[in-house]
C-alpha cells in the first residue's frame, strides 16, 4: 500500500524493547563487580605471574581473551 504509516507499530515495538530492558536493569544477577584497585591488583599478579613463567590460564582466562577479541570494548 503506498503511503501506509507503520509508525504506530513502530512506537508500539519501541515501547516493549525498552520494557524489557528496564525489566533486566532491575534484575539483581548477585554478579560481584570488581572494583578499579581490585583488577590493577589482579593485572600486577598477572603480569608477575607471567614474567615470572609460572603463569598457567584457566577456563575464565581463556573466556575473557575470546570474548574481548569479539568486542574491543570490554
Amino acid at each position: 500500500m503506498k503511503g501506509y504509516d507503520d509508525s504506530r507499530g513502530q512506537s508500539a515495538a519501541h515501547m516493549e524493547t525498552e520494557r524489557v530492558l528496564d525489566a533486566f536493569d532491575e534484575v539483581d544477577t548477585g554478579r560481584h563487580r570488581d572494583t578499579a584497585e581490585e583488577r590493577a591488583d589482579k593485572i600486577a599478579r598477572l603480569k608477575a605471574e607471567v614474567n615470572a613463567g609460572s603463569y598457567k590460564p584457566d577456563v575464565m582466562d581463556i573466556a575473557r581473551l575470546l570474548t574481548s577479541a569479539m568486542d574491543p570494548t570490554l
